[in-house]
């Protein structure tokens, strides 16, 4: 299965569009000059691939939820977007911070066993309920309660809602 822009592994020294990219505290002394040795950058804000973190997802201000603890880990590491505008923000923070692996669920599917976590747009009737049913962790980005037909399966324990990129954060 083929992964999208930005859910393939970066290579070494390649940052994201969420990072910050650092020049080592020499460069500055060597200027551009093109006979200096290079040195290699440092990247602040992410976790390498493979480098897994826990991250503490809360909910946002009218959100609900007491906030997931979403920790991947080999073989389940995708950080699933079904926002159906690629990769959402609140998503790639999750793997930025967690070092999971973004993955666009629209243009693509993954087994529910590989998703460490979900996030979601979804106003309260079908994908809010999918994810926690299979036993997905959600986030959904509109302020919601449990809701809909398969609201039985929503909990505090595998859903927040009203999550913005400010409500995420490293726990470990």
């Amino acid at each position: 299965m083929a992964l999208f822009g930005r859910s393939k592994k970066k290579e070494d020294g390649e940052a994201d569009g969420n990072s910050t990219v650092v020049p080592p505290p020499d460069q500055a002394e060597r200027g551009s000059d093109p006979k200096a040795e290079p040195s290699a950058e440092v990247v602040i804000g992410t976790a390498p691939a493979g480098n897994y973190r826990k991250v503490l997802v809360k909910p946002g201000s009218r959100g609900w939820g007491k906030g997931l603890v979403i920790a991947p880990q080999p073989g389940r590491d995708l950080i699933y977007s079904v926002t159906g505008g690629g990769i959402h923000p609140v998503a790639q923070r999750i793997a930025d911070l967690s070092g999971g692996r973004t993955f666009d669920g629209f243009k693509s599917k993954a087994k529910f066993e590989e998703i460490a976590c979900a996030v979601i747009d979804c106003g309260g009737t079908a994908r809010i309920g999918v994810y926690p049913m299979k036993g997905v962790m959600t986030v959904d980005v509109h302020g919601v309660s449990p809701s809909g037909p398969l609201m039985r399966f929503i909990n505090e324990e595998n859903f927040v809602s009203g999550t913005s990129v400010t409500d995420i954060e490293v726990v470990e």
